[in-house]
């Protein structure tokens, strides 16, 4: 086997450091994604619960740059394309729809793909910060995780409705074909 110099090598502390700078990154574009979302959506339900989003997003990125200084890392500098490309696609795909209920289902599925990233950031970023026994930095992002989880769950109930209401899935089901 050959000699391996432990200076090639990154750790996982290296390793959460990166993902600290990207989900600050993916917050920041979805921060500026979020006003957009909510002058286009139709469902008062849902634009209110898109600028609920949008200020929870701020304070994510409050949180974010406090576990950046937590960890000595610059917040910045580097560009999530993961996000990038859900953005791009959210902006891309949801003009299309002409409907009021058809375009508020397209918005609610863009916005859950986006949360299901966040959800993915913040849970594997927690457990790295608690393998590496930091406490504090599991919290604040166990926190963020948290939020997310209730984002997803409102998104999908603001979709499917409840026991009393109909939700836009079904509001844009019923939506006549034209042709």
């Amino acid at each position: 086997m050959a000699d391996q110099s432990t200076s090639n090598l990154f750790t996982l502390r290296d390793l959460l450091h990166e993902q600290m700078r990207d989900l600050f990154d993916a917050e920041t574009q979805y921060l500026r994604l979020l006003p957009e979302m909510a002058g286009t959506s139709t469902a008062p339900e849902l634009k209110t619960h898109f600028e609920t989003i949008l200020v929870q997003t701020r304070d994510n990125l409050t949180h974010l740059a406090h576990v950046c200084t937590l960890l000595g890392v610059e917040a910045g500098g580097v560009t999530c394309e993961a996000m990038r490309g859900l953005v791009r696609e959210a902006k891309g795909h949801t003009y299309e729809w002409g409907d009021s209920a058809t375009l508020d289902a397209a918005l609610i599925s863009n916005a859950q793909r986006i949360v299901h990233y966040e959800m993915a950031g913040f849970g594997t970023a927690k457990e790295f910060a608690r393998c590496l026994r930091l406490s504090e930095v599991a919290e604040v992002l166990a926190e963020l995780l948290d939020r997310a989880f209730a984002n997803d769950k409102a998104l999908t109930r603001i979709a499917t409705g409840t026991w009393l209401t109909t939700g836009i899935n079904q509001e844009a089901a019923e939506v006549p074909v034209q042709g």
